[in-house]
């Protein structure tokens, strides 16, 4: 069953279009006996021009990615207003394991303390895994050194309040997958990846076109490349090298006046 008495959860989607998206998540949600809450605002028609400069600290940053961000976060706000101790983040293009449900229960139980500060990733965003010859028995949660992407994460009030507490003094420079891996390694907060992913992102596998990103691509051909890429790394492994970089002072340097960031691209960037 799902644990409704531990996790705020929230889909993050818009008030008006992407109905296929809407019936998708209804239908898969309900399959995996998995609640429905959508987060619908801050949409990019309610993102004006004080919002944007009292989040923002860029202005490379696209409408739609602002809106996302202002989407994750409000969650955030939305979840520290109740009493429990996890938030469970999705956006609106996931595909769930059959075992999502059970795999949840157990992550809860394998993280053990509500006020650790740690993020689960649950996805296999841009298809990173930890080497299947890595895993152990009776272990699901994996440290790495940085995160997959945010359509489908959990995380604890105490990660929700670091990062809220970061974004009000340094503001947001990155789309907001990238913006919470950095203030995640700023913070010491641990990133975890699930193993196996429990969750797939659609506008990843070619199930759908990306509404963030700026090109269009042929889903087909996608579908493909996907396929291919994820069950050679479901063997082999595949992590970021920048972070390998970083972990040698290489790249990633926060000014502090801004909290904008310099150096090599981030996890995740092609």
């Amino acid at each position: 069953m799902f644990p409704s008495d531990q996790v705020f959860i929230r889909v993050c989607h818009v008030k008006k279009g992407y109905e296929d998206r809407e019936r998708h998540i209804r239908e898969e949600f309900s399959k995996r006996g998995v609640p429905v809450n959508f987060f619908l605002d801050w949409d990019v028609a309610d993102v004006t021009e004080e919002a944007k400069a009292s989040f923002t600290a860029s202005n490379r940053l696209r409408a739609s990615e602002i809106s996302l961000g202002l989407k994750h976060i409000g969650v955030w706000r939305e979840f520290l207003k109740t009493d429990l101790p996890y938030c469970l983040v999705f956006e609106d293009d996931v595909f769930l394991a059959k075992n999502f449900v059970r795999k949840l229960n157990e992550c809860l139980a394998e993280i053990g303390n509500p006020d650790r500060r740690a993020a689960v990733y649950l996805g296999n965003g841009c298809n990173y895994y930890v080497a299947g010859w890595k895993l152990r028995r009776g272990q699901q949660l994996y440290p790495a050194s940085h995160a997959r992407c945010a359509d489908s994460y959990l995380i604890t009030r105490p990660v929700a309040e670091a990062r809220l507490a970061w974004i009000d003094k340094h503001k947001v420079s990155l789309p907001i997958d990238h913006q919470i891996e950095f203030i995640d390694e700023q913070l010491g907060i641990e990133m975890l990846w699930f193993e196996r992913p429990i969750v797939e992102q659609g506008s990843q596998n070619g199930a759908f076109q990306s509404s963030v990103a700026g090109r269009r691509h042929l889903l087909r051909f996608k579908q493909i490349d996907w396929f291919l890429v994820k069950h050679w790394r479901r063997f082999f492994g595949h992590s970021s090298r920048r972070k390998q970089q970083a972990k040698s002072g290489e790249v990633l340097r926060l000014a502090p006046e801004t909290g904008k960031i310099g150096g090599a691209k981030l996890s995740g960037e092609k």
